[in-house]
């Protein structure tokens, strides 16, 4: 374990033995050297935890019995973190080689939170169209620029920003978007790296994408009435643009427009049907949300 380490690399896990070894692996190859990991792992099962020691005993593994979700993981990772340095990522993401490198020069010529891009990890049909549904905002290519939203799977924060906005809320899954929120709130900007490249590792069904996609959309309607106290009227107004399918329409050519920006336009034609399956599901647990608010007010 490095002594006084540059950065601190924190990583939720559950259940992650499917990927830890190559994240760890990717983490590992990095340079310069100076960095820790600190994983949290909250898996009922010790397989996760089993690679860990015996083939990556530097890292700083910590098991958790309660289960954590994600950002309660990572709320937890900070409070053992030897640097000032933070640096956010998941057990299913593994950077390219320079990621760190990357993250930190952005870092030193604009300040504040820095966000690297992400690829796909393989290229099968399915997860492409994942990956396009999923992260099509944080494509590679391009150059630095300022954008709202900061995904943890691959983000560098210094703590005295982490600490300002205290952390994130731990008990939501889109708790990275109001984290997002509320560092452009207190003043301080996102920027896109697209040169810190990792890869994903998409190991989702499609009926699990799904799902998945419904509940992130319902939570996220709640989390955006609530954030920005939208009146009835806006919620009548998204939800109604929702059903159209305006909001659909929309989403589908910002996938297309920034899958062409990054050169994977043809990618992203092939897996249209997945891309379109999960953008509804996301927006259809939106209106859920949205209906649910709305029969409770008139309560």
């Amino acid at each position: 374990m490095n002594p006084d380490p540059r950065v601190s690399i924190i990583i939720p896990a559950y259940e992650s033995q499917a990927t830890v070894e190559n994240c760890l692996q990717s983490i590992q190859a990095q340079t310069p050297r100076e960095f820790e990991v600190i994983m949290i792992d909250s898996s009922p099962s010790d397989g996760c935890e089993r690679i860990v020691r015996e083939h990556f005993p530097w890292v700083h593994y910590e098991h958790v019995k309660e289960r954590m979700l994600p950002h309660e993981a990572r709320n937890y990772g900070v409070t053992k973190a030897r640097s000032d340095m933070l640096i956010f990522t998941d057990p299913d993401i593994y950077p390219l080689a320079g990621w760190i490198a990357r993250l930190l020069d952005d870092h030193s010529v604009f300040g504040d939170v820095i966000v690297g891009s992400v690829r796909c990890y393989g290229s099968s049909w399915l997860h492409l169209g994942t990956h396009f549904a999923k992260f099509d905002l944080w494509l590679p290519g391009g150059h630095v620029r300022c954008i709202e939203i900061a995904p943890t799977m691959n983000l560098l924060c210094p703590r005295g920003i982490f600490d300002r906005v205290g952390g994130f809320p731990g008990e939501r899954m889109i708790g990275d978007t109001i984290f997002s929120w509320e560092v452009a709130e207190a003043g301080n900007q996102i920027h896109f790296s697209p040169e810190a490249e990792v890869l994903h590792h998409h190991v989702s069904t499609w009926p699990d994408l799904l799902l998945e996609r419904f509940a992130r959309g319902r939570e996220f309607g709640f989390v955006r009435v609530q954030h920005s106290k939208w009146s009835r009227a806006r919620i009548l107004l998204h939800l109604m643009l929702s059903i159209l399918p305006l909001r659909w329409v929309k989403l589908m050519l910002r996938t297309l427009e920034n899958a062409r920006s990054a050169n994977l336009l043809a990618q992203a034609l092939w897996t249209l049907p997945v891309s379109m399956s999960a953008q509804a599901a996301w927006l259809w647990g939106e209106c859920r949300s949205f209906v649910d608010i709305l029969m409770e007010d008139r309560r």
